[in-house]
């Protein structure tokens, strides 16, 4: 293994990656004071599914934005009460207050930093919680740059948040890794010619082939200096 390598860039994905959380849509679905949670919580899953798989950049919608309107489609379509006003404070103190390092994560960004590997977040949020539950959790001094959707109107991988991700990088392509746990962070590695790194760490359903597939971020270093 070497020392230092000002010369390599990892980019992060961050939700399922290195923070987990309970579900945030069976969270917001235990606010309703009337009807059956579990059905409450499948709806408001299949409606923003369906409005953040629209990649379109022309119509992009922040992920409160989202939340605002599928809150208000509930209300229509289940007879439940309006709780779309209350939709960043839900997104607010579900992250706040129940998302969690996983266990390998501050050993992982600790030994890279020493070895002065570049690290960018590239992560599809809205930019005030992110960014605050990074400060929370004690890891936004570990990062470089941020690369978030919120702050750039779309969602990995359309041409523009990549472009963004290019932006910080002076290096061969090689030299740069994306590390996520998604199909949308394997095809933004594949856009960004980035070296794809899957971290499956509960066996998801991944439709996509990576470069290489983890189960704990105690395997990243042995890749990227392999």
């Amino acid at each position: 293994m070497v020392g230092h390598d000002e010369n390599k860039v990892i980019f992060f994905d961050i939700g399922g990656t290195l923070i987990g959380s309970p579900d945030l849509f069976h969270y917001i679905a235990s606010k309703y004071e009337n009807g059956d949670q579990d059905k409450i919580s499948r709806v408001i899953r299949e409606k923003y599914d369906e409005i953040y798989a629209n990649k379109d950049e022309s119509v992009f919608k922040s992920v409160n934005d989202i939340l605002k309107i599928v809150l208000k489609e509930v209300a229509v379509d289940m007879k439940l009460e309006d709780l779309s006003s209350f939709s960043h404070e839900y997104y607010e103190n579900f992250y706040f207050k129940k998302a969690y390092l996983y266990d390998d994560v501050l050993e992982c960004l600790t030994e890279l930093k020493k070895k002065k590997v570049k690290l960018i977040v590239l992560s599809d949020s809205d930019s005030d919680i992110l960014i605050g539950e990074l400060k929370k959790l004690d890891i936004y001094k570990y990062f470089d740059g941020f690369v978030i959707s919120g702050d750039v109107n779309a969602y990995k991988p359309a041409d523009k948040i990549i472009n963004k991700a290019l932006n910080f990088c002076n290096v061969k392509t090689k030299q740069m890794f994306m590390v996520g746990n998604s199909d949308m962070d394997i095809l933004s590695a594949e856009k960004m010619k980035a070296t794809s790194i899957l971290i499956n760490r509960r066996g998801k359903k991944i439709n996509y082939k990576s470069e290489y597939t983890i189960t704990s971020l105690n395997e990243l270093i042995r890749i990227i200096y392999h």
